[in-house]
């Protein structure tokens, strides 16, 4: 099927960026436009440009290209795409936002950056040849993000989880379970602490006490090096694609 124009699927775009709060990530976007479509099947979602991008993405990001020079979309920072006050006008106009609604309440900056890394951490796996997904629930727990060698395959591989430093012994209990139900890799996130001496002190007690079967297998991350590993294998993503081609 042809897709939709770039005509029906700005409202689409604004009303889910209205949506997530005033902004969101492409990555998170591009699902929750798609819904909006349903007669999009799996095979025109796999369609390549010529340059070997996803069509389908490349066309709302087309969009938001359109909307961001109409100043509906601001366009002032790099990965983000936010709403303005004049694409909140639009939807007024079109009805689908009613005059004088409040707008969903902003997301809080610790929240913002649990997201930003679980969604950094699904991209990493993705660009890596893995099953990757977020909020993943195994009983009794839900993790931040897995990755498993196929969906299908039971086995948990990768289990990652993202804390702040104040509050780590549930994140470090879901480690330990996954180590012990499929020998997973563990990671652990840790946001609130940059400084990596002081966070190996955080941790050092956890270590050596409840969890020091998980002490050697559990590789620590900041939210800083995971972004900027993710923006490595971005870089290369096409690359890394052809080197995992089977």
């Amino acid at each position: 099927m042809s897709f939709p124009s770039r005509r029906e699927i700005e409202l689409p775009l604004l009303l889910e960026i209205e949506a997530m709060g005033g902004e969101g990530r492409p990555q998170d976007l591009y699902p929750k436009i798609t819904a909006h479509f349903p007669e999009i099947t799996n095979t025109d979602l796999g369609k390549k440009t010529l340059g070997g991008g996803n069509l389908w993405e490349n066309r709302i990001a087309w969009v938001r290209y359109q909307l961001a020079e109409n100043a509906e979309i601001d366009k002032s920072v790099r990965g983000i795409w936010r709403i303005t006050e004049k694409g909140r006008e639009r939807l007024r106009k079109e009805g689908v936002l009613k005059a004088g609604e409040v707008t969903p309440p902003p997301v809080s900056p610790e929240v913002k950056l649990h997201q930003q890394v679980q969604t950094q951490l699904e991209e990493i796996g993705k660009m890596l040849g893995k099953y990757a997904k977020k909020e993943h629930h195994e009983v009794p727990y839900t993790y931040d993000v897995i990755w498993k060698e196929l969906e299908w395959l039971p086995r948990i591989t990768h289990a990652f989880e993202v804390q702040n430093k104040g509050n780590l012994i549930e994140a470090l209990a879901k480690l330990k379970h996954a180590h012990d139900s499929w020998g997973s890799y563990l990671f652990l996130v840790v946001t609130g602490e940059k400084d990596r001496k002081k966070l190996d002190q955080i941790l050092e007690p956890h270590f050596a006490g409840t969890f020091h079967e998980i002490a050697t297998v559990t590789t620590v991350f900041s939210p800083e090096e995971v972004s900027e590993f993710y923006e490595f294998l971005n870089r290369f993503r096409k690359v890394i694609e052809r080197f995992l081609a089977k």
